[in-house]
């Protein structure tokens, strides 16, 4: 009996690297919203789901399987289950975007012959972990079209570190242990090249852009371009028990929804349909036509509803039986800094998924939305947790309470917790990963 226990343990253990190496693997090919998506839409075309096009007038049926990319950078993938319009939507949502830091239009900025990018700060990143790493650049370029007024659209990255942004020494600022403020417009320009500003073509940033695509730089019509760090993430610990990566916020939620998705046995009936919902620009506000204040996904489920045979009242109706997962990470307790996390609610690193809780609605969860995921924690066998800001500390956000305004459908804020969130760095646990694993696709064959 003993050996049998230890040899499941082992299993599971075993299970949880895989999934953390897998995890590694997937936010290494995303160093943006615009790669994660393409990513992700890659594998769902490895698993059989077709493009969708909301004005299809095409019958859907159960075990279809679609998905919608919009701008890019979000997107929706679908697939009909058994009853769809009276068992309603199961809806996995998560953002896709991450803090960072963002090229201007005019890149350029030249200084003691040293070339630096102009940047601008997306979302509320921790500043201080941006310096003295190897950064890259990655996005979205925008180039002329074959047709007029219908530009094209390309993805770039460039794979390699061609950018770092050093601090200043010590000996010149004797008080950066003490905690200096960091000026965005003068401290946050990465060196890329030392040159003689004589010889400088003032196109030569979209000249770089143009030889990555194999373009002419006078096809470049404009870019939305993101630092990152080009470090690989890795599991870390004597026992392994830690993930260091990059932008695990919110690529790890991402992750776990797809994997979850499509790993479902093909001959497995479910009832309903099963939703995942990425949007983008979570992390400034998602006032986007692609973020959750968007209006994109209400449209793309009605356009279901509407090819499932259904009326527009069937789709009023729907979100009375239909249940969303938002998911986004949570915040794990800090050894160092305890005093930060509530006296009685203290999310653990491998502690199971963590039940976001907040009295000014920031988190759209509720007894009854509560109550729904932790029965399914209970009935995957996989321990729970739960999660509320300090009462005299303003909390954060995410896509959860916007969503479920615009589609009222019962909603859970959910996440795996994790350490140094907002860091170009953070820190999860392995088995977290697993956990969440076994809990989704639960929710996704029932």
């Amino acid at each position: 009996m003993v050996k049998e226990q230890m040899k499941q343990n082992r299993r599971r253990i075993d299970k949880c690297k895989q999934y953390a190496d897998s995890l590694i693997k997937f936010i290494n090919q995303s160093p943006t919203s615009y790669q994660a998506v393409e990513t992700i839409k890659n594998t769902l075309l490895e698993h059989n789901y077709l493009p969708y096009k909301p004005n299809q007038t095409t019958q859907l049926q159960t075990g279809d399987r679609y998905f919608y990319v919009k701008d890019d950078s979000a997107i929706i993938a679908f697939e009909i289950g058994v009853n769809p319009l009276s068992e309603g939507f199961k809806i996995f949502g998560a953002h896709t975007d991450s803090p960072a830091l963002r090229i201007k239009p005019h890149s350029i900025s030249i200084k003691e012959n040293v070339i630096r990018l102009n940047t601008e700060v997306y979302g509320g990143p921790i500043l201080s972990t941006w310096f003295d790493r190897p950064l890259s650049l990655a996005g979205r370029v925008t180039i002329k079209g074959q047709e007029q007024f219908h530009p094209e659209t390309r993805l770039i990255d460039f794979q390699k570190p061609i950018l770092i942004l050093p601090n200043v020494a010590i000996h010149m600022n004797r008080e950066v242990n003490r905690g200096v403020e960091i000026k965005a417009d003068q401290h946050l320009l990465p060196f890329i090249a030392i040159c003689d500003q004589q010889d400088l073509n003032r196109n030569w940033f979209e000249q770089l852009i143009a030889e990555q695509l194999y373009l002419e730089p006078d096809h470049i019509l404009d870019y939305d371009l993101f630092l990152y760090d080009t470090t690989p993430g890795c599991i870390v610990g004597i026992n392994q028990d830690f993930i260091s990566a990059s932008r695990l916020d919110n690529l790890g939620m991402c992750f776990s929804g797809l994997n979850a998705m499509i790993n479902l046995t093909p001959e497995h009936e479910f009832n309903g349909i099963n939703v995942l919902l990425y949007t983008n620009n979570e992390e400034v506000g998602s006032l986007s036509k692609q973020g959750a204040r968007g209006m994109f996904q209400r449209d793309i489920l009605e356009s279901i509803c509407l090819n499932l045979g259904g009326t527009r009242q069937d789709f009023l109706n729907i979100f009375d039986h239909s249940v969303m997962i938002s998911a986004d990470q949570a915040h794990a307790v800090h050894p160092n800094y305890s005093e930060y996390a509530d006296p009685d609610h203290r999310p653990k690193i491998n502690g199971g998924p963590v039940i976001k809780l907040a009295a000014a609605l920031s988190y759209a969860t509720d007894s009854k939305s509560a109550g729904f995921f932790i029965e399914l924690c209970q009935a995957a066998d996989i321990p729970y947790q739960r999660f509320v800001n300090r009462s005299d500390l303003k909390g954060g956000s995410t896509i959860g309470s916007i969503v479920s305004a615009i589609m009222p459908l019962s909603t859970v804020d959910i996440g795996n917790a994790i350490w140094a969130m907002h860091s170009i760095r953070e820190t999860g646990g392995v088995k977290d990963i697993y956990y969440l694993d076994q809990v989704l696709k639960l929710f996704f064959s029932i």
